[in-house]
């Protein structure tokens, strides 16, 4: 257990192996530091949802930042889950608006098989994919890191929304490692009626013509804010009404 000395979490307590890059980075508060400093204001009321939530440290960033708001969260993997709820444990007054989901979004409502791995303080499960899209990394990989595939519930988060009575979403942040334009199709009908800004890392060229397609026609303006390597990226995707405020 450590306590995080700065970034948007300062003062909250996680559960890192700080001997790690990322982790360590997640205590010093500059872990995808970029996130916080590209998102525009968001000047309408409505809810948070993070979308591929790791072990709860942008879910717990995105409460603090905004403590009016209500923040859904959605991680597939139970070995993440597990260390994300106890979090969420240890931060419980950012933890009474957060609401966790193991389920991953997608297009469809049912059931998709999940490759990830079970070990969450060497980094590796935070590289889970769900079976039919292109990962980002090769398939050695993600052999040698001990991959196993599993299956885990896949929901479409329209419906989640019209039948949990969510209202508004104001922000989506994405990561689900090469499914993004999954998530977008799943979404058509809150992209169209709430007008999300969007915070999406993409994985791969292909991933982010997909995105594009997506939100070009629905009158979203796309850019890139960070450059992780020449096939990843992200982006901030928001409603042209929204960048003119």
């Amino acid at each position: 257990m450590v306590d995080v000395e700065g970034g948007p979490l300062r003062g909250a307590r996680l559960l890192l192996d700080v001997t790690r890059q990322a982790f360590r980075e997640m205590r010093d508060g500059t872990y995808d530091a970029f996130v916080w400093s590209t998102l525009p204001p968001l000047n309408e009321n409505g809810a948070v949802v993070d979308i591929g939530a790791h072990i709860g440290y942008t879910t717990l960033a995105f409460a603090a930042l905004y403590p009016d708001r209500q923040v859904f969260a959605f991680e597939p993997n139970p070995v993440n889950l597990e260390r994300f709820r106890s979090n969420i444990g240890l931060n419980p007054v950012l933890g009474q608006r957060i609401a966790v989901h193991q389920a991953a979004l997608g297009n469809d409502n049912g059931e998709v098989v999940f490759h990830s791995s079970g070990n969450v303080d060497d980094e590796t499960s935070s590289g889970g994919h769900v079976d039919g899209i292109t990962p980002p990394l090769d398939a050695g990989i993600y052999a040698k890191a001990g991959f196993r595939a599993f299956t885990v519930p896949m929901r479409r988060l329209d419906e989640l929304v019209q039948e949990g009575g969510w209202g508004r979403i104001a922000l989506m942040k994405i990561d689900v490692e090469g499914a993004e334009h999954l998530v977008l199709e799943g979404a058509s009908n809150t992209l169209r009626t709430d007008r999300p800004v969007l915070s999406i890392e993409v994985h791969s060229i292909s991933c982010m013509l997909a995105l594009v397609n997506i939100l070009r026609p629905l009158d979203y303006e796309v850019r890139m804010v960070h450059e992780h390597r020449p096939s990843r990226a992200h982006i901030v995707a928001a409603p042209r009404t929204h960048t003119q405020h």
